[in-house]
């Protein structure tokens, strides 16, 4: 039964004034109700031939469905798409509809997720009073691509700086540090104290170990009595007689000489 259907039926001349106010106030409900009913109903057609494969129905009164929105711009192998589910409230277009966005195919950090919950939530405040649904659904898109390319532009700004880091460490490894005559004076004070304590512990080494002093004639022939021999042999086999008594006082007089030899060059390095 129409409104006007509902006013024929009522004689409003045979009833009190206040009952006439009340089925008048019930009467413009009921047009106004028809209203919201005619333009859900006008944007849901119009919705369903603008996506013909992203519409899907769940409900048809209330009205509910949802939208497929897919971004233009994709980051490479990966893809992005969202959903956007719609409930109409009685009062819808004058009241915002129940919606929410589901992430349908990649991943999304929760701040990009709440930019593009709060632009679609925007987009609907400003179209109160008239079908809305289309200016949420392409705001969500849009809002999709835009963060996929700032993301992507993001991840390929960040490469380029960790390869220029990159360049710019191997080229400072291949030059090596600057020698300045700071670090230079630096390096020869340290190095000939390494030396002098390396000698210095030689020598201490030499003083305690005889086997690594170096050994003098008499050493060598005491050492080694085969060779007196065999000198001795080669001698008496020649045409030349050989006193060895003297051979070994000239050894005593060597061994002095080195001792001699010595002491001066002790002196001479304890002097520097």
């Amino acid at each position: 039964m129409t409104v006007a259907e509902v006013k024929d039926l009522l004689d409003l001349e045979r009833l009190p004034e206040e009952q006439v106010w009340h089925i008048q106030g019930v009467s413009v409900m009921l047009d106004q109700g028809l209203n919201y009913k005619e333009e859900q109903a006008n944007e849901l057609e119009a919705l369903q031939s603008i996506y013909p494969d992203e519409y899907e129905e769940i409900s048809a009164d209330p009205g509910e469905f949802t939208i497929l929105v897919i971004p233009d711009e994709q980051d490479g192998d990966d893809t992005y798409a969202l959903k956007l589910h719609v409930k109409y409230t009685e009062t819808y277009p004058d009241t915002l509809p129940e919606f929410s966005i589901i992430v349908e195919e990649g991943e999304l950090e929760q701040e990009d997720f709440d930019t593009i919950t709060q632009k679609v939530t925007e987009a609907g405040e400003e179209a109160i009073g008239m079908g809305m649904v289309f200016s949420m659904a392409s705001i969500a898109k849009d809002t999709l691509s835009e963060i996929i390319l700032n993301n992507k532009e993001r991840r390929e700004r960040e490469a380029e700086e960790k390869a220029q880091r990159e360049i710019e460490e191997e080229e400072k490894r291949k030059e090596g540090t600057k020698v300045t005559v700071e670090l230079f004076t630096r390096w020869k004070t340290a190095f000939d104290l390494e030396m002098a304590e390396k000698e210095r512990i030689e020598k201490g080494l030499k003083k305690e170990d005889p086997k690594l002093q170096k050994p003098t004639g008499r050493q060598l022939f005491e050492r080694d009595h085969s060779l007196a021999k065999s000198d001795a042999t080669f001698m008496e086999e020649g045409d030349v007689d050989v006193d060895i008594a003297l051979f070994e006082r000239e050894l005593v007089i060597s061994d002095d000489e080195d001792d001699n030899e010595n002491d001066v060059l002790r002196n001479i390095r304890s002097s520097d």
